[in-house]
């Protein structure tokens, strides 16, 4: 009944959050749910307080996870009175301090609003940033600061990740950046509670080896250090991360499941061998109290709990430490065959206080790999007792050394396999990825992270703990451990065909996949069941790595403002199957627009190869993404305006575009992109003879020259026509309004995110379009787009879109007609259905939002 609770309870923690939006299906499913425990408890299955007992378990799982969402739907709006204005704010450190290259970022749970010399009592978290910090922080310590809140943003894409949403869904309700020395205040509280006195202990440990290491390791060993030994992931690479991620091992660069499983493994073993060996009257002292088992769990526990505090005790984290606790309790009470018990009471441990972590992607895939793990060796175990052969006249059957080494290699690789595959879906999912080469590189990378790379890496940081020195023990050979880690996967990665993209699966085959797969083993003594399970698998596995693109149709024209925030993307799908991008949008330190933005949408579509890469200028804002891009997918041809910069951005662009074997082909005014067929993309500006056809150098060129120089594009099919207008500015804009092509489209994208500079009254008089469109990111530092931008616009009458509030803004259009649509990512959002209107309409709206 425990098993059955728990997975009542986890149900309606999972349907929770959808009340608001599916009200009928849910009570609907409700209803059903009873039917059913009624109809189990007639045929004697079930207990009338059993079913009764279920039943609650289920609504209250549905009414937690739904009040909790509805906190965090409506929590920004209480601060909204001080958003997006200066104010003061006083307030406690609630997490541990996350050390960045460029900063530190501290969760602040605020205390006091102080505005226009009033103080506001508020209890609310936000995420402060503070770059070029100066001071030492730690948890629990009070601070004040002058900052400016805005609530929590990102991008909005068809099947994307809305990094807002993610920040809401942790509690946090604003967000807030400052810079440089002193604007962040440490006040003196002398009342701390046990709590903050532990956690920031923990904080100056972690400050201590970061501050040792930074001074004696070089990257890659000294991002993969503190990313695997406390949990700073901000140092690692994105090169060494994404062939993390090809070789199917980017579990290990976070410390979750897998690092704490991996020690807790590694230690048990260890001990419980030690202890076995020992002299025999030792032996029996230690056994008149505990068994080897028994002080194995003893010793495990403390370190494992210390390296989970050490890391910073995210919430991943102390999910898996929690599961580990669980299971070692088992194991201390002789309770192995309870495991599968033990994981669903881990889970109620870890989801009851915070009910949204089921929806959390690294709680998801922590679980369903220690789940996978111990129900393989519970599948072992039982196997063992009742296979015959297992035993020899009533004694264990004793194994020769090679023996034992081969049934651990095929019982390694079997959790291996369980773990892959039970967590494929989500990672496919998720990252658009199936890390098929895990099944592999995990039999290596795995055992030599568990036994070597975290054991000396923590003997390291306990080592400065210990000795307050300034070099790190060991130094020469975690430098080297790390980085001949890092080159061993970095090869691994280069693997033909490792990285291995693909569309997200839908939910519907997720749960197929998992059902056949839970059937295989339940199932796999029954031969013709396990094969028809294994085929059934093989043919999603298929279909998911073919990942074809179905969503074309001839004779359709498909093009999408993507949302990258401040910066330019979009993309187009041609009548006859062509595809062109138009810049690849910005790049930051840890966010490529290309990466996060692009290849997401494309690959969700079956896109493999573009056809037409075309870069209207050489601005970071427009071309930071494109590298990424060039690299990932195959590219036909490549379009520019010929300007270079010396800009690391711009080099890094070349680079990609040389490393290819693309051919920069420049191109002006005049000239066509794509000029037969059912379609053309021609360019209008800047004219030919303004760029030569030649490189030309920027060193002495405005950014408003290099804004006049990007290439507008046109893009005629058939009756329809877009004109792309890239960052032009008032030269550039003057000479397109004497162009008739230059004027009349049905939609326009408005020159440089709605800058002033782009304020082209008498352009703007003579647009003949149905709508224009304005990408634009949101609390952007240049106010773009300015007021009296958007009134010149409005003033004429034109329908328009922004990328910053509509998200994606999606045009379909047929040949066979002069129709369009406009869809936008924002309509296909879920609404709450108000309980005073027409439910059953406003419910099928979202059903359909929910199919699209």
């Amino acid at each position: 009944m425990i098993l059955y609770g728990v997975a009542a309870y986890l149900a309606g923690l999972w349907l929770g959050p959808f009340l608001s939006f599916f009200p009928l299906s849910l009570l609907g499913a409700l209803l059903s749910f009873g039917i059913f425990l009624t109809w189990l408890e007639q045929r004697g299955r079930l207990s009338r307080w059993g079913g009764v007992f279920l039943f609650v378990v289920v609504v209250s799982g549905m009414g937690q996870a739904h009040w909790a969402a509805m906190d965090k739907i409506e929590a920004p709006q209480l601060l909204s009175p001080w958003m997006e204005q200066p104010v003061q704010i006083q307030g406690k450190i609630v997490a541990p301090v996350r050390q960045t290259p460029a900063g530190l970022i501290l969760l602040v749970k605020v205390n006091h609003i102080l505005s226009k010399g009033m103080a506001y009592p508020i209890q609310r978290r936000i995420r402060l940033t503070w770059r070029e910090s100066d001071t030492a922080l730690v948890y629990g310590d009070h601070v004040s600061f002058r900052a400016r809140l805005r609530e929590p943003f990102g991008t909005l894409n068809p099947g994307g990740f809305h990094y807002g949403k993610y920040l809401k869904q942790k509690g946090i309700q604003a967000v807030a950046t400052v810079s440089g020395p002193q604007v962040v205040h440490l006040q003196i509280s002398e009342n701390q509670s046990l709590a903050e006195t532990l956690f920031g202990t923990i904080d100056r440990w972690r400050q201590a080896i970061h501050q040792v290491a930074t001074a004696n390791l070089s990257n890659p060993a000294l991002g993969l250090f503190l990313g695997m030994i406390i949990g700073e992931q901000s140092y690692i690479d994105q090169g060494i991360r994404d062939a993390f991620m090809a070789s199917g091992t980017v579990h290990i660069l976070s410390i979750s499941g897998s690092h704490l499983g991996l020690l807790a493994l590694v230690i048990f073993a260890v001990v419980k061998w030690s202890v076995r060996r020992l002299p025999v009257g030792w032996l029996e002292r230690v056994s008149l109290y505990l068994t080897a088992t028994q002080f194995s769990v003893l010793v495990t526990l403390p370190i494992v709990s210390f390296y989970m505090l050490l890391a910073g005790a995210e919430m991943a984290t102390v999910r898996s430490w929690i599961m580990i606790v669980v299971c070692c309790l088992g194991i201390w009470l002789g309770r192995e065959r309870n495991l599968v018990t033990a994981l669903a009471v881990a889970a109620l441990l870890m989801v009851v206080p915070y009910p949204e972590a089921i929806h959390d992607i690294s709680f998801q895939l922590s679980y369903l790999s220690v789940a996978a793990i111990g129900l393989v060796l519970l599948a072992r175990k039982t196997e063992d007792s009742i296979l015959p052969g297992s035993q020899v006249g009533g004694a264990p059957e004793i194994l020769s050394w090679h023996a034992r080494v081969w049934e651990n290699t095929k019982l390694a690789w079997l959790m291996t396999l369980a773990v892959s595959l039970t967590t494929l879906p989500l990672v496919a999912y998720y990252f658009h990825q199936i890390p098929w080469l895990g099944l592999f590189t995990n039999m290596v990378i795995v055992p030599v992270v568990g036994i070597l790379v975290i054991p000396v890496g923590l003997l390291a940081a306990v080592g400065v703990l210990l000795t307050g020195t300034e070099t790190l023990p060991f130094v020469f050979v975690n430098q080297w451990i790390f980085d001949l880690f890092a080159q061993v996967v970095v090869r691994m990665s280069h693997i033909p065909g490792a990285e291995w993209h693909v569309a997200s699966p839908n939910v519907a085959s997720i749960a197929v996949f998992w059902c056949v797969l839970a059937g295989l083993a339940v199932f796999r003594h029954r031969q013709f069941v396990r094969w028809s399970c294994v085929t059934m698998l093989l043919g999603m596995l298929v279909w998911w790595a073919w990942s074809p693109r179905t969503s074309w149709e001839s004779g359709i024209i498909r093009v999408t403002f993507l949302d990258v925030g401040q910066g330019d993307a979009a993309f187009l799908e041609l009548p006859d199957g062509q595809t062109v991008l138009i810049d690849g949008g910005p790049s930051y330190r840890r966010l490529n627009m290309g990466r996060a933005v692009v290849g997401p949408y494309l690959w969700d579509r079956g896109i493999h190869r573009i056809d037409h890469v075309v870069a209207t200028h050489p601005q970071w804002d427009h071309v930071g993404g494109l590298p990424w891009v060039l690299q990932t997918f195959d590219v036909g041809k490549y379009w520019s305006n010929g300007v270079s910069r010396s800009r690391e951005f711009y080099q890094r662009l070349a680079a990609a575009v040389e490393a290819t074997g693309l051919d920069d082909q420049v191109i002006g005014g005049g000239s066509d992109i794509i000029g037969s067929g059912l379609c053309s993309l021609a360019v209008l500006s800047p004219l030919a003879r303004e760029i030569s056809f030649m490189r030309v150098s920027t060193q002495d060129i405005s950014g408003k020259e290099l804004n006049n120089r990007s290439l507008v594009v046109r893009l005629d099919c058939g009756p329809h026509s877009v004109l792309f207008t890239a960052d032009a500015e008032h030269q550039a804009l003057e000479q397109l309004q004497h162009l008739p092509r230059g004027r009349m489209a049905d939609i326009v994208k408005v020159p440089h995110h709605g800058a002033k500079s782009s304020l082209h009254q008498g352009w703007i008089n003579q647009i003949e379009a149905q709508a224009v469109v304005v990408s634009v990111g949101s609390h952007n530092r240049y106010k773009h787009p300015a007021e009296e931008v958007m009134a010149a616009y409005e003033a004429q009458g034109l329908p328009m879109y922004r990328t910053d509030r509509d998200g994606a803004i999606t045009i379909v259009a047929s040949l066979d007609s002069s129709a369009m649509r406009i869809t936008t990512a924002q309509q296909q959002e879920l609404v709450p259905v108000s309980l005073n209107g027409d439910l059953l309409t406003h419910e099928w709206k979202n059903w359909q939002r929910q199919w699209h």
